[in-house]
């Protein structure tokens, strides 16, 4: 299996830059505060230029213009930046091939079996049109599994191209902090640094009972991870009806009991939805938003069709749970999918 992970630069930023292209290589940022409120925002991303002078993801906007006053300043434009994540999925759509995506920009794209040197042929093709066609940088990470599809194409950031086969992942892994591998956050950090294991090559060297006994089943796969194995699939968009709502948090939390009161009220309105319409669902998934704007997503399906509130959120609790670790997060959504019935058909108790 080859997996290709395509993470576009600065998206944010780049994506403004294609209708404001006076601003190509003057510093700049995209924030949450409305242009007259802009010093009470935070930034969401800054442009390479910006981050010169250290203006980063997540920092106040009165931090970031206090350390360069002449910096250009954006409100967020979602709706926009959704349009030309569109775009881009619809243009790698047109290879045929299984593509999930991860975030607004971000997608793993399953190769199958094709050999490393025609996926990676394909590869190149794919970030020279989104350069040419849609006009964004991007950076494409190529390996066997979409974890390390994904670390590869972060550590060749920004514009660049890097593969990691199978037989060179213990070594690339190696003396990388334990913090690079996806979902140990500070905590987990902390609690590994009190163990003696700092790198990841330390951490695949663990005794896996030790790390189990520690942090339960996510010992087990911190393990496997960290000695090359990874378990994760392609999870495709579903074609089929579904019905979801998202919430912001009151502010931002990695507390599973706030969190579960909000995926609570979105679980009890999604059930309403789907009494309205007279629809049973078959899967359901989470997304969480983080304080660096950053998306991930989580799916599990049942076996049967359910229409169950309660069936509902314990697996978006569940989900939820893999996704937040000790990273606090913003904003949370619920949404069931693969649904069946409709208004006149019978639902199920």
């Amino acid at each position: 299996m080859v997996v290709v992970h395509i993470d576009m630069d600065y998206f944010f930023g780049a994506c403004e830059e294609l209708r404001h292209s006076e601003l190509k290589g003057k510093p700049f940022v995209v924030g949450t505060a409305a242009e007259k409120d802009k010093m009470r925002g935070v930034v969401q991303t800054a442009n390479y230029e910006a981050r010169k002078y250290g203006i980063k993801s997540g920092m106040p906007t009165m931090q970031a213009f206090k350390l360069y006053s002449e910096l250009s300043y954006f409100k967020e434009d979602y709706d926009y930046y959704e349009s030309i994540s569109k775009r881009i999925e619809s243009l790698l759509a047109s290879y045929h091939k299984p593509i999930e995506r991860m975030s607004i920009d971000e997608f793993a794209i399953d190769f199958g079996k094709e050999s490393y040197y025609e996926s990676e042929l394909t590869a190149k093709e794919m970030k020279e049109r989104i350069n040419k066609e849609i006009g964004l940088p991007c950076t494409v990470g190529v390996s066997y599994s979409k974890t390390f599809a994904k670390m590869a194409c972060d550590s060749a950031k920004p514009n660049g191209f890097k593969v990691i086969k199978e037989e060179e992942i213990k070594e690339f892994l190696g003396n990388k902090d334990v913090s690079k591998l996806p979902g140990i956050g500070v905590k987990t950090e902390a609690r590994l640094k009190e163990m003696g294991i700092s790198r990841i090559g330390e951490l695949a060297a663990a005794n896996p009972l030790l790390l189990i006994d520690k942090f339960g089943s996510f010992g087990k796969e911190m393990f496997e991870l960290a000695n090359g194995i990874d378990r994760s699939k392609i999870v495709e968009r579903a074609e089929t009806l579904s019905i979801g709502r998202e919430s912001t948090l009151e502010e931002p939390t990695a507390d599973m009991q706030k969190i579960d009161k909000k995926l609570g009220e979105l679980s009890h309105e999604v059930k309403r939805e789907l009494d309205k319409k007279g629809y049973v669902f078959k899967s359901v998934s989470v997304k969480a938003r983080y304080q660096d704007f950053t998306e991930a997503i989580r799916n599990a399906s049942l076996t049967h069709y359910s229409n169950s509130e309660e069936l509902m959120l314990g697996m978006a609790h569940k989900l939820m749970e893999k996704l937040v670790g000790d990273k606090e997060v913003r904003k949370v959504g619920v949404r069931v999918s693969s649904l069946s019935g409709g208004i006149g058909q019978r639902r199920l108790a």
